[in-house]
């Protein structure tokens, strides 16, 4: 099977699975809330080496009336070929209710990716599928305090409209197992939105995304609208 096939697959396998979940159980009781979650992100751009990012982010839930989590991450990047990236890190949450720790790694790979450099071809097509691997430890199940596993799956299609303005859609899923719950599909997103160049090194990223949670009983659907400030910084 020729790799440009594969690709193919991938990227419509990425949108399509988690649109015929999205339609599993619509009949069934469904709670429906909107959040807003917005932050910033900081990172480091150097030619070589690891690069590294801190992003902070504030979440509002029940109808954007209440605090839900806020965060800090510090992640850590490598270019490992001219179509992958792996990263890692890990993520301070507090909760009204009690505090999370978590463990990331994974990765970002360009299913696109030309034999030309990005600065010859600027506004092609960009689909990146990104996978990752969630440890999560200190965390609320059921009223009980246990560690949790999670793999995340989540495809990015891109194409810039204008010099400044990229939309983009987003589709993923995230699988999860810990000891109240054996494994399967916790959580299904699809959205999109757009990223505006304020400037060489700094861009704002807007963002609607629909989440429905299949684990809750009864199940919840959430619309999350989400903000963030990007900044590249020395290079």
């Amino acid at each position: 099977m020729k790799n440009g096939f594969k690709r193919k697959l991938i990227f419509f396998a990425g949108i399509a699975i988690p649109l015929l979940l999205l339609s599993h159980g619509l009949a069934a009781e469904t709670e429906t809330d909107s959040a807003l979650w917005a932050g910033g992100l900081f990172l480091t751009e150097k030619d070589r080496g690891l690069n590294y990012s801190v992003e902070y982010q504030l979440r509002l839930g029940d109808h954007m009336s209440s605090l839900s989590s806020h965060f800090l991450e510090f992640l850590g990047y490598r270019k490992t070929s001219r179509s992958l990236l792996l990263y890692g890190g890990y993520r301070y949450t507090r909760r009204p209710d009690h505090n999370e720790n978590r463990l990331v790694f994974g990765g970002f790979w360009d299913l696109t990716k030309t034999g030309k450099p990005v600065w010859e071809d600027p506004n092609r097509f960009k689909a990146v599928l990104q996978i990752a691997y969630q440890h999560d430890f200190n965390v609320q199940f059921d009223d009980l305090l246990q560690d949790s596993n999670s793999i995340r799956w989540v495809l990015v299609g891109s194409k810039p409209a204008t010099p400044t303005v990229t939309p983009f859609f987003i589709a993923g899923l995230l699988t999860t197992w810990n000891e109240s719950y054996s494994f399967g599909i916790d959580k299904v997103r699809l959205g999109g939105g757009f990223s505006w160049k304020m400037s060489e090194r700094s861009r704002l990223r807007c963002q609607y995304m629909f989440e429905k949670f299949l684990f809750r009983t009864p199940k919840k659907n959430t619309n999350i609208f989400w903000l963030r400030y990007e900044m590249a910084l020395g290079r």
